[in-house]
């Protein structure tokens, strides 16, 4: 999906460890975006080598967004399997 939108607000970088399925130690990093085009605002996140090299982006301009949707399923603490939609950033100019 490729939209042009604005800026509500953006995140800091944040980074967090996990262990990946080979059980190697990997750091997560994400900077998180709240876009809107006018009539929808949605949340998405840039990830990995790109959110570490983010600069802080204008928000008084219009910004080409390439993203990508994705559903994943989930079981919560009381054993509820659940689903969320998650939007990635591929590309923001």
């Amino acid at each position: 999906m490729e939209k042009l939108v604005m800026i509500r607000e953006q995140l800091p970088l944040q980074e967090r460890n996990y262990t990946d399925r080979n059980g190697q130690p990997q750091v997560f990093a994400s900077v998180g975006f709240v876009l809107t085009d006018g009539t929808d605002t949605f949340y998405a996140e840039l990830t990995g080598d790109r959110a570490r090299a983010c600069q802080t982006l204008d928000k008084a301009t219009f910004h080409s967004v390439q993203c990508e949707m994705g559903c994943r399923e989930f079981t919560d603490r009381d054993g509820i399997v659940r689903h969320s939609t998650e939007i990635r950033i591929l590309k923001i100019v």
